[in-house]
């Protein structure tokens, strides 16, 4: 399938689920980052959800990291939609957020961290391929800011449903992820 039939289906798919279960799925999703050591990470980002989008509840990300592992900073995006880039801002529990005009909350002021800093991405996406491709809202704002990180960093995938088997029109550009969390399994790429 195509990037645009699998974004059309997947978007579908994910307003079908219902509110318990989409409960249930972000708590699993959240309890499979147990499997994970975050011992040697400092600095992470984590994308906020739209929630008329019904993505994963990445707010309960964020405090897993603040209760379980208070050693690593976190940078939240917020987007220049005139020039399709992301810039990272620390999120501490003062961060004032406000939705823009995509429903995406982002931060309103903090300190700005370089993506050479950061050592894990939370990449948000709409459907994930078996060789770890993902397809995501299509103006390619996340494939050109994990672009701008270090080779080494970490792209972690979240996800409600289980891998599809290809992306038939992959390109250049698209730089796929280390692993996907969903409910029931973390996929390795």
């Amino acid at each position: 399938m195509l990037k645009k039939d699998i974004r059309s289906l997947y978007l579908s798919k994910r307003q079908e689920v219902s509110k318990i279960n989409i409960l249930a799925f972000n708590k699993a999703i959240t309890n499979q980052l147990n499997n994970f050591n975050w011992i040697n990470y400092k600095t992470i980002s984590i994308y906020l959800p739209i929630s008329n989008l019904k993505e994963i509840n990445t707010f309960k990300i964020l405090t897993y990291f603040q209760k379980n592992h208070p050693h690593i900073k976190i940078a939240v995006p917020k987007t220049n939609f005139k020039i399709l880039i992301l810039e990272h801002l620390e999120y501490t529990h003062q961060t004032t957020l406000l939705e823009n005009k995509y429903q995406i909350p982002e931060p309103q002021s903090g300190n700005v961290i370089i993506p050479n800093n950061i050592d894990v991405v939370f990449v948000p996406l709409l459907a994930f391929d078996n060789l770890g491709f993902r397809v995501g809202y299509g103006k390619g704002v996340y494939d050109r800011f994990l672009a701008s990180c270090r080779i080494d960093v970490v792209k972690i995938g979240l996800s409600f449903f289980d891998s599809i088997n290809s992306i038939d029109d992959v390109n250049e550009f698209d730089i796929p992820l280390n692993y996907c969390i969903t409910p029931n399994k973390i996929y390795s790429f």
